[in-house]
């Protein structure tokens, strides 16, 4: 089987039936769909239960994201994990433009995607459209990337082997939860070589609603004060040669969510993490404007029939 579609939920009972058909509804067809139901309270049990046979399903006590992600990958039998998040949809063309690739790049152990976001409901030519190309990037790894690259859960393949080998997603166990399972995921990732990412098509449509975890913007300040505790920690990919790079992609989104949380009125909370977050942010900024000028890896262009 070359794919496992692992999607943890909790409480999404009213967004979950279309991503479990959007990932049903696959031109390609070596897949398994696997959902974790991380101990929802409303009626997504008997939701699952209506598959039947279509989805392998999971139920366990509510432990968060990464503890379900986890779960589901050990009794997955794809070849290549595919994590997805419970309130966005793939598009019918998903898997078979990610195996396209794969087979074309001799298959490499990180393959990601890119998303289009949207609010309520999809454009139709999304839908019913036929992609007939692809362009990605062949990276030396993920942290070498010279293109702005969106992250979220829902844009990760990964070889099995290689998931283990980062020891999977990390069980974090902070008071009030952790946000940022994804960009944490991708730093100890990060030196995994050869990375591909694709740019065109989208290959996930997010879903931006008032539920978004990144919504509460304390909690994801709080998050990002984590990422740097590890970083100081020395758990991440690379080691000192890589510390620049992990250093402007984490300073990328502390300058991101810092804006945003002044924006707000957050104003606190935002100078006590500027003081913490300003190297990080610093060398965002730095490998940005060295990106803007530099000669950028060429994207390949490939027919998908």
């Amino acid at each position: 089987m070359k794919f496992s579609v692992i999607i943890p939920t909790y409480n999404r009972s009213d967004l979950l039936i279309k991503t479990i058909n959007s990932a049903l509804n696959q031109t390609f067809k070596d897949y398994e769909v696997i959902i974790v139901n991380d101990g929802s309270t409303d009626n997504t049990k008997e939701i699952l239960n209506g598959y039947g046979s279509e989805i392998r399903v999971i139920h366990k006590e509510n432990s968060g994201s990464e503890k379900s992600r986890n779960a589901g990958a050990e009794i997955a039998n794809g070849e290549y994990f595919c994590f997805f998040d419970s309130d966005d949809l793939m598009f019918p063309w998903t898997l078979e433009v990610y195996n396209k690739v794969i087979e074309t790049e001799q298959f490499p152990p990180l393959v990601l995607g890119q998303p289009f976001h949207f609010s309520e409901n999809l454009p139709e030519d999304f839908i019913t459209k036929k992609v007939i190309n692809a362009e990605y990037a062949v990276y030396k790894d993920y942290f070498a990337k010279d293109r702005t690259v969106y992250s979220s859960s829902s844009m990760i393949v990964i070889k099995k082997e290689y998931f283990y080998k980062i020891g999977g997603f990390k069980p974090y166990e902070p008071k009030g939860g952790f946000f940022l399972d994804d960009l944490d995921f991708m730093l100890r990732a990060g030196t995994i070589s050869p990375a591909i990412i694709i740019f065109e098509p989208y290959q996930f449509a997010y879903r931006t609603h008032a539920e978004n975890s990144v919504k509460n913007l304390r909690r994801v300040i709080k998050s990002l004060n984590y990422l740097i505790d590890e970083e100081k920690k020395g758990l991440f990919a690379g080691g000192k040669e890589r510390k620049f790079d992990r250093h402007a992609i984490i300073g990328g989104p502390c300058y991101f969510w810092l804006f945003k949380a002044l924006a707000n009125g957050i104003i606190k909370d935002s100078i006590k993490f500027f003081f913490r977050a300003y190297p990080y942010i610093l060398k965002g900024l730095l490998k940005k404007i060295r990106n803007k000028f530099r000669k950028k890896i060429s994207l390949k262009r490939l027919n998908i029939p």
